[in-house]
């Protein structure tokens, strides 16, 4: 009796391992399709972005820069005509513009450099007095300076110093006089300052304040003769720069 009750359940236990083992090896044969599916969509994935090379924390202001600026001046000086006699006010305001070239040497986080810039002016001075009918400007303007400054990061403050050199023209002095323009070399010594703050790697913003002292200079040809007293001059420029 033992026997078959031991038989019957041997029976049993393996006909359960075998219906155990049918449906492991059935979802067997449905996973390796899927994971196949999977693996290939893994393939077909496109690769990720570029890591975009962000710039170092702190800008680096060496090198050569070039650039453009435009601006207005005043001045408020005196004439004196030495041929008709009389003493005049030399004074008002015109608008400036030209380019730039200099370079830049980086300390730590002081920065010395050089700077050239020339361009052309406006008349400065429009004089309707009865006897000092006249204008002047500058046929054209240029300075040589040196600069040093702190940078904080892409933002320099800088002051500026150096000196300058212009042609004044002066027209309807005498107005029924031939000739009745003048010219005349100018020279003199800038000061200033201003902030620069670094847009890109490559493009600046610059805004400068500048202060300009002339000469007493004479104008003279066989018409007449004068001393021109700039009494100097106040100027705002703004340049927009492309560091090299």
């Amino acid at each position: 009796m033992f026997n078959l009750i031991n038989a019957f359940q041997q029976s049993v236990n393996g006909s359960h391992m075998k219906k155990f083992l049918t449906v492991l090896s059935i979802t067997a044969s449905m996973l390796v399709p899927s994971a196949k599916a999977i693996a290939a969509d893994l393939e077909t994935l496109p690769p990720p972005p570029p890591v975009e090379q962000l710039r170092p924390a702190a800008y680096d202001w060496s090198g050569a820069y070039a650039g453009a600026w435009i601006g207005s001046a005043c001045i408020n000086g005196s004439l004196v005509d030495h041929t008709g006699g009389g003493t005049w006010l030399n004074a008002g305001c015109g608008f400036k513009g030209g380019g730039l070239l200099g370079y830049n040497y980086q300390m730590s986080d002081f920065v010395i450099g050089a700077e050239i810039d020339a361009g052309l002016v406006s008349n400065l001075v429009s004089n309707n007095d009865p006897g000092a009918n006249y204008t002047m400007g500058l046929d054209f303007l240029t300075s040589a300076r040196a600069r040093a400054g702190y940078a904080m990061d892409d933002t320099l403050f800088y002051i500026t110093a150096g000196g300058t050199w212009a042609q004044g023209n002066i027209n309807g002095i005498l107005p029924f006089t031939t000739p009745n323009n003048l010219k005349a070399q100018e020279f003199g010594w800038v000061v200033g300052g201003g902030v620069e703050h670094a847009v890109t790697d490559k493009f600046r913003l610059r805004l400068e304040y500048l202060y300009t002292h002339m000469i007493d200079t004479d104008y003279n040809d066989v018409c007449c003769n004068v001393t021109v007293n700039w009494g100097g001059e106040h100027e705002f420029k703004a340049a927009a720069i492309w560091a090299f």
